[in-house]
């Protein structure tokens, strides 16, 4: 078998190889953008969820300041 022969029949069977390869290469990167879209909902959530949390602390700021003004809750200190 001479060289040229050897190289051609490994080719041959790296071939299979070379493409699983290829193949996990492109579910590797369409996981990495899946991944990227999951932290920018994250970041979309978490930002939302810190917008309502401050809105509902500026209720609450609002609620106890109407029940002190009207002597239904005591001043606080």
């Amino acid at each position: 078998m001479t060289d040229q022969e050897m190289l051609e029949a490994m080719e041959v069977l790296l071939k299979p190889i070379h493409n699983k390869l290829d193949s996990m290469e492109i579910k590797l990167s369409e996981m990495q953008v899946q991944i990227d879209i999951l932290r920018l909902d994250m970041k979309t959530s978490e930002r939302s969820i810190r917008k309502d949390i401050r809105a509902l602390y500026d209720g609450i700021d609002t609620l106890v300041e109407v029940l002190e003004t009207k002597g239904i809750l005591p001043k606080a200190k």
